[in-house]
């Protein structure tokens, strides 16, 4: 049976357009996210969501120390104008609520540990 010679050509575009898909998620964050927050060199984005026009979501897996970076974050966000709030839940588990410019609201939380011992950390946020 003949095969048809466009065919290579399209299998081989859709790989190349798949693995350029993931290669940009793993670079690029939601452009929400504060920049003064910063992103560990080594993250990998798990997922990336939205969902209308104001819910957003995304995780993200790294191997850095989440309570110094969380504490980090924390003080970057007071010093940079956003409004960072303590909730009771808070201080059971690490998490950072904030809101700011563009955010109504916005939680990151510490959510697992992977099977190679990094930890996943998710970014839950409305949008004004």
């Amino acid at each position: 049976m003949p095969r048809h010679p466009l065919r290579g050509a399209v299998t081989a575009a859709w790989v190349v357009l798949a693995a350029s898909a993931v290669v940009y998620a793993d670079e690029h964050l939601q452009d929400w996210v504060p920049e003064v927050l910063a992103i560990p060199d080594d993250a990998e984005v798990l997922t990336d969501r939205a969902i209308g026009s104001t819910i957003r979501m995304f995780s993200i897996a790294t191997g850095a120390e989440v309570d110094a970076l969380f504490v980090e974050w924390e003080e970057s966000l007071n010093a940079n104008g956003y409004s960072v709030l303590q909730g009771a839940d808070d201080l059971l588990d690490r998490s950072i609520e904030f809101s700011g410019p563009g955010i109504a609201n916005a939680k990151i939380i510490v959510a697992l540990t992977t099977d190679d011992d990094r930890r996943i950390i998710e970014f839950d946020a409305t949008l004004e």
